[in-house]
């Protein structure tokens, strides 16, 4: 009875198989009717390789190519399983359709909404191209100067450099109208620029902390024109303050002024003390926290000690995080470079590498805006092996010599009766910059002054694509859609 009733049990246990087999069997040979065929991209549009498209039920399959195209054949009346990691599984039914278009989802956006575009209007962007082109200009002379591990706000001066030309007139005028190009634009343009993009970076990624502050401190007993005072308040939002520069508690005001625009990340911005001389302060405060987009965060587990080469040969041990990850990648005989984004994709890193027949000296030589430009627009998205250090860099430096090498002498002369119709000339232009970049994504500060003095003064000067960052490199923040910058930087000893 036991042999019988153990008989009769594995026979149903092999029709079972057998069923199942045939099942499978018939689902896998099942007759092909049509191919299917279409582009698989991510939440912004931008293709994605590397996505596993399934016939639910078979073992039929294959994989979006660098441009997220992608061809297969399927049977009568199946669904297509759409697979990518780090975004949600979907699943279409073929209905006679030839074309099969999928925006897959990553999961750390499911309930965010992506970035949506800032619109600016032509003479806008016109702006931006100026202002940025200027951008490349300073920090070749910044990096000239300031060596190694050079972090720079281009924004943070241009938005200082705003409120200086409101308050310039004559030659003076005439001369940053020159030096930034921006001939081509009237004042009120310029200043609903500044009005408009800074309010804009605001907003633009909810999951973004970002502060841009400007202010103007004067002297109580100088004499402030009402036209200077209404545009710095109307176009740049500017806290506008008279204080008694004798008090020894004004610097200390200042400075716990930008501090707090800056979580606490630029400090002592003016010094303990105000000279007898100084007659205005013109303040940016710039703040940035972005934690890197979902799919781009490193495991920190994955963090390790290893070389990094610097320029001169030397090698020493820093922690590179690692990733592999679908990334935009551009490579030509000068340089290499990825973006990395931030949040709802709104803002980015575009970390840039000398090709290995160059160095970092000669990339920032010849990298200017209209080649970035154009890495940006030659990006495809690939599989990228990135090793990346982690660093933290903080930097304190005067401007005023590379704002004289650029074209700009008068501002240290006079030619300020927009202000005041007393003596008024720059004695100095200085920024302070803090950035740290780790597993977590980046946070970065600025602060730049023009200190403004009266007649006592006299002024001062598949296979995955392999980025291994464990040489000195290049690294750009800024806001996609517009493509201001933010911050630009030079990595030659990363440390933390």
């Amino acid at each position: 009875m036991y042999k019988f009733n153990y008989l009769i049990a594995s026979l149903i246990v092999a029709l079972v198989i057998i069923c199942t087999n045939t099942t499978e069997l018939q689902a896998q040979d099942a007759p092909v009717t049509q191919t299917v065929s279409g582009v698989v991209v991510d939440n912004l549009g931008e293709p994605l390789v590397g996505v596993s498209i399934i016939v639910k039920g078979t073992n039929t399959n294959t994989v979006s190519n660098l441009e997220g195209k992608y061809s297969i054949k399927v049977p009568e009346n199946t669904v297509l399983r759409f697979l990518y990691i780090g975004h949600i599984a979907q699943e279409i039914a073929v209905n006679q359709q030839e074309t099969i278009n999928v925006t897959m989802i990553d999961q750390f956006s499911q309930g965010l909404q992506m970035a949506k575009a800032i619109e600016l209007t032509e003479k806008q962007n016109e702006i931006v191209e100026a202002d940025n082109s200027f951008a490349f200009k300073m920090f070749k002379e910044v990096s000239k100067r300031e060596g190694h591990n050079t972090f720079f706000s281009p924004l943070s001066l241009d938005m200082a450099m705003g409120m200086l030309y409101n308050g310039a007139s004559g030659n003076t005028r005439n001369e940053i109208i020159r030096a930034l190009g921006i001939q081509d634009f009237s004042a009120t343009e310029m200043n609903e620029y500044y009005q408009k993009i800074s309010q804009a970076l605001l907003t633009v990624d909810p999951t973004t902390d970002i502060t841009v502050a400007n202010s103007i401190w004067y002297r109580n007993n100088f004499s402030v024109k009402k036209q200077f005072i209404e545009i710095g308040k109307g176009y740049f939002d500017a806290n506008i303050q008279a204080l008694s520069f004798n008090d020894s508690q004004s610097a200390n005001i200042i400075n716990n002024w930008c501090a707090e625009k800056t979580n606490n990340r630029i400090q002592n911005l003016i010094g303990n003390t105000i000279p007898n001389d100084m007659m205005m302060y013109l303040v940016n405060a710039l703040y940035f926290k972005g934690q890197w987009q979902a799919d781009i965060k490193f495991d920190r587990e994955k963090t390790k000690l290893d070389n990094f080469t610097k320029t001169n040969g030397q090698k020493i041990k820093v922690n590179l995080m690692e990733k592999t990850s679908s990334l935009k990648h551009f490579s030509d005989e000068h340089l290499q470079c990825v973006e990395m984004d931030y949040g709802n994709r709104a803002f980015s890193m575009i970390v840039i590498l000398p090709q290995q027949d160059k160095d970092i000296n000669q990339l920032i030589s010849y990298l200017d805006n209209k080649k970035l430009h154009d890495a940006v627009q030659g990006m495809h998205r690939k599989s990228v092996w990135l090793k990346l250090p982690r660093f933290k860099t903080e930097c304190d430096f005067s401007l005023t010599q590379p704002i004289m090498d650029l074209g700009m002498s008068r501002i240290f002369k006079g030619g300020f009766k927009n202000i005041s119709n007393d003596d008024l000339w720059v004695s100095d232009i200085i920024q302070k910059t803090f950035v740290e970049v780790n597993e977590e994504g980046t946070e970065a500060a600025a602060a730049t002054t023009i200190t403004m003095v009266g007649a006592a003064g006299r002024a001062k000067k598949i296979e995955p694509v392999r980025f291994f960052a464990d040489r000195p490199f290049l690294y750009i923040i800024r806001e996609k859609s517009t493509g201001v910058i933010l911050f630009i930087g030079r990595m030659d000893e990363p440390k933390e």
